[in-house]
């Protein structure tokens, strides 16, 4: 099509009618704008425009695509103009599909991008932990921290005996701060950030310890993950197993036999060198020098020397070092196992 005829060819069309471009845009169903902006060539027709143009003066489509009126002479020339007329119209059809194609696949692929991204941005980052700990003196139970990369709280359950102040500090292999002084029954909220209460990164990475100060005696507070937003499917669970959730918090029968346990099920023993205390599956052995920990449930054990300043873990019979000399680690811990655990706890 000759896009410099197809105008003034149009407008002669409209004439040999006498149409007025009004009367032309009512039979198109259109704004008499676009008649007059069809016959100037300021727009080009769409093939519905030359659809509606053969229906109303009974004109070929090969006419109007070639602008000239069919003869003997020019037949096979219009058949031409028709025929490039069509196969540019599909031409133009099949780059609009490619690309709404492409546009397609791009908007499928950043919504998967942002899927992606937002998994690895927040999978298996929302923590909670309990924690406890306990001095010659004190003993810190039922603690919660929640840990995200948005909030934390923290807040300590009970300490015995009842206390009305204490300081908490935060140790990296950086640094020491002190991050709280005050009332121990308040909710510390912090948001993440390089100045938080407790750095995320440091925190799960275990290379960041919590102790907290009551007068002049230091607990190191000991954390067990709970719950974890780390799995791709959650199972509702329609009721806890009874016979499971008494096996966990039963007392042994031992710790009964042997201890003086109260009503909320704090068992307490006090030997010549030792006060030993049993709490919802964490024992303790404490005296002024030293402070041993076993956790029932996750069969987990720490030390901690006050005079020597040694502190290690043992799990799954694996030393973790975490301050001092451990290289007597493996032997301490052979040896509370026999005389304590085997003692009390089997």
């Amino acid at each position: 099509m000759d896009y410099n005829k197809i105008g003034p060819f149009l407008k002669d069309l409209r004439l040999s009618k006498n149409m007025s471009q009004y009367d032309l845009a009512e039979r198109m169903h259109v704004d008499h704008s676009k008649i007059n902006r069809l016959e100037n060539n300021k727009r080009r027709p769409t093939f519905d425009d030359l659809i509606y143009y053969s229906q109303i003066f009974n004109i070929s489509l090969d006419e109007l695509t070639a602008c000239e009126r069919k003869n003997k002479q020019n037949e096979k020339k219009l058949q031409n103009s028709l025929f490039k007329y069509l196969q540019n119209q599909n031409s133009k059809l099949k780059k609009v599909r490619f690309i709404a194609i492409l546009l397609a696949i791009f908007i499928v692929i950043s919504f998967i991008g942002l899927i992606i991204l937002y998994f690895f941005q927040n999978y298996d980052t929302m923590k909670i932990y309990t924690f406890s700990g306990s001095s010659p003196s004190y003993e810190i139970t039922n603690g919660l921290l929640v840990l995200s990369k948005e909030k934390i709280y923290f807040q300590i359950g009970n300490i015995t005996p009842e206390v009305e102040n204490i300081k908490i500090f935060i140790e990296t292999s950086k640094e020491r701060r002190l991050v709280y002084d005050g009332k121990y029954r308040a909710l510390i909220q912090d948001s993440y950030g390089y100045e938080s209460f407790i750095s995320y990164n440091d925190f799960i990475s275990d290379n960041q310890k919590v102790f907290v100060r009551i007068d002049n005696e230091e607990i190191l507070l000991n954390f067990i993950e709970e719950v974890s937003n780390n799995n791709f499917v959650y199972v509702e669970e329609k009721e806890i197993g009874k016979e499971q959730e008494i096996k966990k918090n039963a007392i042994p029968p031992k710790i009964k036999e042997n201890f003086q346990c109260d009503e909320n099920d704090n068992c307490v023993l006090k030997t010549d060198d030792f006060l030993l205390t049993y709490n919802s599956g964490l024992f303790f052995v404490n005296n002024n020098e030293e402070n041993y920990t076993y956790n029932l449930n996750l069969n987990v054990f720490s030390y901690v020397n006050l005079k020597t300043l040694t502190n290690f873990e043992v799990a799954e019979n694996r030393v973790n070092c975490i301050k001092g000399n451990c290289e007597n680690a493996e032997k301490i811990y052979n040896v509370f196992y026999k005389n304590y655990v085997e003692k009390y706890l089997k």
